[in-house]
């Protein structure tokens, strides 16, 4: 077994040779793993795409996933086209033949700022839009009956839920320099 195989996941989805010291991640793990991109509302696929990406030792390109995940050409396309408009996974280059090549983005805190700023803004926008069209829409013309006293604190909880994603989003502009530098030598 040749030192790039034991590093990098094969066609079945395992990582290494447990007999040299090195770990065996199965397919099974790989999910795991990618459960974590899951967690930020992606899909399982997103999260299968992005653990190879950040698991191997070096970029891979569209057709090695294919054959890495057993998928199709197009679930790979559409899926990368996803990661990559949150910056989750970023294009590394191009290999031989002018092939490009992936890799996943290494900065959780951007990738994570991205995915608030961009799908999370997003979504409370059109929340904000629905509850301004529901406060201007006479009381005769709705087909239920609403308190209007309700709508006032939906009305408040999106500015609130507003408000707590611009403080998380500057947050992540804040240096962590010295939690790393804790962290280096509490880990050591």
């Amino acid at each position: 077994m040749s030192r790039q195989d034991q590093m990098d996941p094969d066609s079945t989805g395992h990582l290494g040779d447990a007999r040299n010291g090195r770990f065996d991640i199965s397919a099974g793990d790989h999910h795991q793993v990618g459960k974590f991109i899951e967690y930020f509302g992606f899909k399982e696929v997103h999260g299968r795409i992005w653990a190879h990406l950040f698991l191997s030792s070096h970029q891979l390109d569209a057709g090695s996933l294919i054959e890495r995940l057993k998928i199709s050409k197009a679930l790979v396309s559409m899926s990368i086209s996803d990661l990559m408009e949150y910056d989750v996974v970023q294009v590394a280059g191009k290999g031989e033949r002018g092939i490009v090549l992936y890799k996943a983005n290494p900065e959780i805190t951007t990738v994570i700022s991205n995915v608030l700023r961009q799908r999370e803004r997003r979504m409370l926008s059109h929340v904000a839009a629905a509850v301004k069209s529901l406060k201007s829409m006479p009381s005769e013309s709705k087909s239920v009956s609403l308190a209007p006293e309700k709508i006032d604190e939906l009305d408040q909880m999106v500015r609130t839920a507003e408000a707590c994603l611009d403080g998380m989003l500057q947050l992540t502009e804040v240096s962590f320099a010295k939690w790393e530098d804790f962290d280096k030598e509490f880990n050591r």
